[in-house]
């Protein structure tokens, strides 16, 4: 059984112009304390993982106290870095995993999230967590490529799960599609990891998906069980999905949860959209655009 996550994008504020950003982040938007306080106690039974993510979760005045909040669960916290620093490490408890989004080495890195010196504080962020539950979440493309091994390099170097992520051309990526890999690139970049879990175990996790004809029967989606909610409290199947369920601040979790769940959509999905997968799609490893967002809520 898949883990449920639940993420919260609880500021829009980011030091960060990503240009693969799903959500076009920075954007205006905040979770306030006790509305997220209310949404972790509704979150119980639903949901096994929370996600602090934004933008930069930690430019939330509130952020540790929230991860107490959220005890119950195991706590992730997405973050470029930047903003984190050595008063906030000792705050937090124990059932965190700290998620650091890495894009290249160097300058390569600085370009991708137009922000100059990122590389260098992201490394400064890895130095103060060496002792501490994380993991290195990469985005492939075109100008990481040559860089893989050196990557993995770092990742063991800090002790850190590795997981390469595929990008996903909604919010920002749409503007820069030179980022996009070709299919050529998406064939070597998909046997390469392959081999590379096959050698490195659970160390290395990849979400570059290729459609085969195994998956005529359903797709084994990672996000089955997850939903996402945007800083203006809009519950979505996730962050990538345009389509939204409700909003917390009109009706609680647990009724948009259970109303979400009767929905065609999320039914198909939690199949691995066994009636909708077709091998003729245009590009085998974006099943998100072609088949999952294809679907109107």
């Amino acid at each position: 059984m898949n883990a449920r996550f639940l993420e919260l994008e609880i500021t829009g504020a980011c030091y960060h112009l990503c240009r693969h950003c799903y959500g076009s982040f920075p954007r205006e938007g905040e979770l306030d304390k006790y509305t997220v306080m209310q949404v972790i106690d509704e979150a119980g039974g639903y949901f096994d993982c929370i996600i602090f993510s934004g933008g930069e979760p930690f430019l939330h005045p509130d952020l540790i106290a929230l991860t107490h909040h959220a005890q119950d669960f195991v706590v992730f916290i997405t973050t470029t870095g930047d903003a984190l620093g050595k008063e906030q490490l000792l705050d937090l408890p124990g059932n965190v995993v700290l998620v650091f989004g890495l894009d290249g080495i160097g300058e390569v890195h600085d370009y991708y999230r137009g922000k100059p010196g990122a590389y260098a504080r992201l490394l400064k962020s890895l130095e103060l967590t060496q002792d501490r539950p994380k993991e290195i979440i990469v985005t492939l493309w075109k100008g990481m490529l040559s860089q893989v091994d050196d990557i993995i390099a770092l990742a063991e170097h800090y002790g850190a799960l590795l997981h390469f992520n595929a990008v996903i051309p909604v919010g920002r990526a749409r503007l820069n599609r030179e980022i996009l890999l070709s299919r050529e690139e998406n064939e070597m970049m998909h046997e390469k990891l392959e081999t590379l879990r096959r050698e490195r175990g659970a160390f290395l996790v990849t979400d570059l998906y290729k459609i085969t004809e195994k998956d005529l029967g359903g797709i084994d989606l990672f996000c089955k069980g997850r939903y996402s909610i945007t800083p203006t409290g809009d519950v979505r199947p996730c962050e990538f999905h345009p389509g939204v369920f409700g909003n917390i601040f009109e009706t609680s979790l647990g009724h948009i949860i259970e109303q979400a769940k009767e929905s065609d959509f999320i039914k198909a999905r939690e199949t691995g959209f066994k009636d909708q997968v077709r091998l003729d799609v245009q590009n085998p490893f974006n099943y998100h655009t072609e088949i999952c967002h294809t679907f109107a809520l």
